[in-house]
């Protein structure tokens, strides 16, 4: 088994400092306003109203009103309604990341780095309903809005991220830390158990009584998720051949 030291990329600075290094990086007209600022408090109440009537029912005038400035500034800083939500988007996607990133153990071994990336998710939603609704409401109305996003956000959030978290994944699997898959499976497995219950609350509450808001539940489905996740990316027996064709 190769040696690689716990919280390192082969070769690399260790994967929290990369990941931190990614989002810091993050060009100034792609990063959120200062907070205070007229742009951030433009920002604060587009969110609340499309919170409460959805991204159809924003209007400018609403937006301008709830946020004390006049609506010509918003055309200033935004130049029109479809520009305004794309940068609310943009700055809780940015927000979600570094929460994401920050909450990670700078000293975790690299298999634990990737089991905790899912739970520290589920925390930053649950911390803040608000964005989990919009983001819910983004991807199931607006979904090509969302990857546009993404896309353009390019290497300092979603994409940038996944990436360093596939090469941690082919890293801990050389040293035989982590179960020989696919990378991108892997990375599908952990998205899937963080966004899926995000985006399938509802049916998770009718079909498991499970609450999701609930804090001793959550703490209880915490404990073993990050069990179940832990498990599922120990290397132990390597799969057949064929088994992942």
């Amino acid at each position: 088994m190769t040696e690689i030291p716990a919280p390192y990329l082969a070769g690399r600075e260790p994967v929290t400092d990369r990941l931190r290094r990614l989002l810091d990086s993050t060009p100034d007209d792609l990063a959120p306003p200062a907070p205070d600022s007229p742009p951030a408090r433009i920002l604060a109440a587009a969110r609340d109203l499309c919170a409460e009537h959805g991204f159809t029912g924003l209007t400018v005038r609403a937006v301008a009103q709830q946020a004390g400035v006049n609506p010509a500034m918003i055309n200033y800083y935004f130049g029109s309604k479809d520009r305004l939500v794309d940068a609310l988007l943009t700055q809780q996607l940015h927000q979600l990341m570094n929460d994401v990133v920050n909450g990670l153990d700078q000293d975790a071994a690299g298999e634990q780095v990737l089991a905790e990336f899912p739970l520290r998710i589920l925390e930053s939603f649950r911390r803040d309903p608000q964005r989990m609704h919009l983001i819910r409401v983004a991807v199931s109305t607006e979904p090509d809005r969302f990857r546009r996003i993404i896309r353009s956000l390019g290497e300092h959030s979603v994409l940038g991220v996944s990436r360093v978290l596939r090469d941690l994944v082919a890293d801990m699997q050389q040293a035989g830390r982590v179960v020989p898959l696919p990378p991108r499976s892997v990375l599908l497995f952990l998205m899937a158990n963080a966004y899926g219950l995000i985006f399938m609350e509802q049916i998770a509450r009718e079909v498991t009584g499970f609450e999701l808001d609930d804090d001793q539940q959550w703490g209880e489905h915490r404990d073993s998720l990050g069990l179940l996740l832990r498990h599922g990316l120990l290397a132990g027996e390597t799969p057949k051949d064929g088994a992942h064709a």
